[in-house]
């Protein structure tokens, strides 16, 4: 019994030095790693959380500005859009960047992007399914043109302003309607080979041709003789005399067509999904300004 005392006596300290190293170790180690864990979320609120914070905010203030003139939709590419800001909030999407916020987080910007192509694409779409109809019943208008009959024309062929695409977008989001005329800047007739064909002009120089020849015509009073014009030239003219005589005539497609767009369920979840992406950020910021 004696030597079991002693050996206690002899044996107890060491555990108690033991387990107090080891305590010691466990707390500095906890500590440590608590105040990387700290200094980690700090970085991140720092330099990606209040950034991408304020990369919301400013994305809603260019909507805002957008749209306090009139009702309308606002575009996230291209012209008069809000491109430029939401390009500074997707950025945080990047793999370099992405690994600073929380998966919830991250699902919920990658859920924006997708909601932002989502509605991009039915608008695009639009656009096209509208260019579409237009040359459809343009072609249908020019069959019904005298040149085009007398001649015995089997096909024609147009070529269509590279702004007018942008500017459907533009009608369809602003609701303001969509000027049709004038769009056209040459037409081909077909005469059976697609070889045998004859063609309007419709340029003058650095000018534009309908607006400062047509219209000065139409509209000012001025002659034909006044510029000099071939004869593919006045063909143009003919063309467009005969467009804005008769084109309205051919519209009702396009004009039911954009009576059935809506876009306000793709609309409406781009903006729910920002303010919930926004009130997350605000919600990390805040427990690590807390912490």
């Amino acid at each position: 019994m004696d030597n079991l005392f002693q050996f206690l006596d002899k044996i107890l300290p060491l555990i108690s030095t033991l387990l107090g190293a080891y305590i010691t170790y466990f707390v500095t180690v906890s500590s440590k790693k608590s105040e990387l864990k700290v200094n980690a979320q700090t970085k991140a609120r720092d330099e990606y959380w209040i950034p991408c914070s304020i990369a919301i905010s400013n994305l809603q203030k260019k909507i805002v500005e957008l749209t306090k003139k009139e009702n309308c939709y606002v575009t996230f590419q291209g012209e008069n859009s809000c491109e430029q800001e939401l390009q500074e909030l997707l950025k945080y999407l990047q793999a370099d960047k992405r690994i600073y916020f929380y998966e919830r987080t991250r699902n919920i910007l990658t859920l924006l992007n997708e909601s932002i192509e989502i509605y991009e694409t039915a608008v695009n779409d639009d656009v096209r399914s509208i260019l579409n109809i237009f040359r459809k019943q343009y072609y249908a208008m020019i069959k019904e043109f005298s040149v085009y009959k007398n001649n015995n024309c089997t096909d024609c062929e147009i070529a269509i302003r590279t702004t007018f695409p942008q500017e459907i977008k533009e009608g369809i989001l602003t609701q303001k309607g969509i000027i049709w005329f004038g769009q056209v800047y040459d037409v081909d007739f077909v005469r059976g080979d697609y070889s045998n064909t004859f063609s309007t002009d419709m340029t003058y120089g650095s000018e534009d041709f309908y607006y400062e020849v047509w219209l000065q015509i139409k509209e000012y009073g001025r002659q034909r003789e006044e510029f000099g014009l071939s004869p593919e030239q006045e063909l143009g003219l003919d063309v467009l005399d005969y467009e804005f005589e008769n084109f309205r005539k051919f519209t009702s497609p396009l004009v039911e067509f954009i009576k059935g767009i809506n876009y306000q369920n793709k609309y409406t979840a781009i903006f729910e999904t920002l303010s919930l992406l926004q009130d997350e950020i605000f919600k990390n910021i805040d427990d690590v300004t807390i912490l």
